[in-house]
């Protein structure tokens, strides 16, 4: 089996002006699953241009709720694995935004950890058998980053899952796999052209305004956290 795991944003990386940001995904278990997903999904979609007259890519931020549900029914049933990363902006040092660099390692590394822990939720739900798994591909929606950050992203998915690594404090943190498990990519690619990474979009947002509204509507994050592997940060 290999898993294919898509990643996307919701909000803005700005602690001057924003509370929240959410790094949200899927994790796919093999060419089955990828398949019938990314079907359903688009039969979806395809009903909602119809119904709307829209042509544009079907970007969370400007649906309807109605529409949104619609289409984040479609992963909540399906095979995948929905994961979450709840960056609380006004908890963090403020040294995480003093520099271009610095944001995007603090990025780099929440992706990481939201792509970790959905991985583990799936292997744990039984969805993806550790013994079956035979390679991993990551796909993240294409932002504005330099080469040496995409290559850096890469470098430190590997580390986590294959590798294991060093934090600043010395402690060494065991991979999830070993290096057996062939190394993996990440690729940045255009959501408006791969399906699954406008269902990740989907449900990054589904996540972002359910921890925005866990106060007054409580009942939604308590659905999502059913199935989905949430971690807030910090």
């Amino acid at each position: 089996m290999k898993l294919y795991v898509y990643a996307d944003e919701s909000g803005t990386f700005d602690q001057a002006h924003n509370d929240l940001f959410v790094y949200g995904g899927l994790v796919v278990p093999g060419d089955t699953a990828k398949t019938d997903i990314e079907h359903q999904y688009s039969a979806v979609e395809s009903s909602i241009r119809q119904e709307s007259g829209k042509v544009d890519e079907l970007k969370a931020s400007y649906l309807s709720m109605r529409q949104r549900k619609r289409l984040y029914n479609v992963v909540e049933r399906s095979s995948c694995t929905q994961f979450g990363f709840v960056v609380n902006q006004q908890k963090l040092r403020g040294s995480v935004f003093s520099s271009k660099g610095r944001k995007q390692r603090y990025l780099d590394w929440a992706l990481k950890m939201g792509v970790k822990y959905g991985i583990l939720k799936a292997m744990r739900d039984g969805t993806a058998p550790r013994d079956e798994i035979e390679g991993i591909v990551v796909f993240v929606d294409e932002h504005s980053s330099t080469t040496e950050g995409i290559y850096n992203l890469r470098e430190s998915i590997n580390e986590e899952l294959r590798a294991g690594m060093y934090d600043s404090s010395g402690r060494f943190h065991e991979p999830v796999f070993s290096t057996d498990l062939p190394k993996i990519p990440v690729r940045y690619l255009d959501s408006k052209t791969v399906t699954l990474i406008r269902a990740a979009d989907v449900t990054a947002n589904w996540i972002f305004r359910a921890e925005r509204d866990r106060d007054s509507y409580p009942q939604a994050m308590t659905r999502i956290e059913r199935s989905a592997a949430i971690h807030r940060h910090p």
